[in-house]
């Protein structure tokens, strides 16, 4: 367990910097364990950021996505050259199917642009 808890720490703190830097926003690691404290989430987001409307949860699974999936994903991304993609995900056993696999660089992206055209837009 304590590996999985070190794993998950680093991961979630990877996360939160990597936000930070995107989005220039401040985006702490939500201490010990968010459902410790009654938090829905890994990262809090402090001040203005579009962010705060998504809960951000973090997780580490080496067998999430089959290698089938992921040689899709990586297809798709080869395909786009240099514009952003994402791959749709249709799971026959689960009713809120369709999903989305986006890169996390391209989600930063979107989010950054829909950030500065919401300022504009207020």
């Amino acid at each position: 367990m304590w590996k999985a808890k070190v794993k998950g720490n680093f991961y979630e703190n990877e996360s939160a910097k990597f936000w930070s830097k995107e989005l220039g926003a401040n985006i702490k690691r939500t201490p010990r364990s968010g459902a410790f404290f009654g938090m829905p989430a890994d990262l809090m987001v402090f001040g203005e950021s579009i962010l705060k409307e998504f809960v951000i949860d973090v997780k580490s699974e080496q067998n999430l996505l089959t290698k089938k999936v992921v040689a899709y994903f990586k297809k798709n991304k080869e395909d786009a050259e240099g514009k952003k993609s994402f791959l749709e995900i249709y799971v026959n056993y689960d009713d809120n199917s369709p999903y989305i696999l986006i890169s996390r660089k391209d989600f930063a992206r979107i989010l950054f642009e829909l950030s500065g055209y919401k300022k504009e837009n207020v």
